[in-house]
């Protein structure tokens, strides 16, 4: 699978219940799309504590597939239309959360670190729920998913909402 992720930094006069709104509006369109594992909408805020106000899409897909589709729709498109070119990340994904963890949290912390030269791969610490290899910048993901941000560390977002792809919808 391969984790990928955009994050957009808003001007801190945003106005961030837009982006609520465009995610409450806007998120459950994702549900069954084809190859998507799920896209954790998230976004932090200025006045929630965060440094910058940020909207903060992770997904992850089962394949180049599904990534592919999702970058070249109207959707995407809308989204760079409303807010420039994004830069994206991918990852490749060592571990990966299962469903419930995800549905149920308010919370993610992302964590990045440096994957040093010749280091031994297989100790790659695969800890967290989502841990991810960017093999291009030699940097390790791991992201945590909870409901409680007290128990996180890292970037933390507030999760708007969780879409699931063809598979996981259909065991909802």
């Amino acid at each position: 699978m391969i984790a990928m992720q955009y994050r957009i930094i808003l001007p801190a006069d945003y106005d961030m219940d837009i982006i609520e709104r465009r995610i409450r509006d806007n998120a459950a369109k994702l549900d069954g799309f084809p190859h998507l594992y799920f896209k954790a909408y998230l976004y932090a805020r200025r006045d929630d504590g965060a440094p910058a106000n940020c909207y903060a899409p992770l997904y992850v897909w089962q394949n180049t597939a599904g990534l592919t589709r999702f970058l070249q729709s109207a959707g995407f498109a809308r989204l760079i239309a409303d807010f420039g070119w994004p830069t994206i990340t991918l990852w490749l994904t060592l571990t990966c959360p299962e469903r419930e963890a995800l549905i149920h949290a308010r919370f993610a912390a992302l964590h990045y670190d440096a994957v040093k030269p010749y280091s031994d791969l297989a100790t790659l610490n695969t800890d967290a729920a989502l841990t991810g290899w960017d093999v291009h910048h030699q940097t390790l993901l791991q992201a945590d998913f909870a409901d409680d941000r007290a128990c996180l560390r890292g970037d933390i977002y507030r999760i708007g909402y969780v879409a699931c792809g063809q598979t996981l919808c259909e065991t909802r």
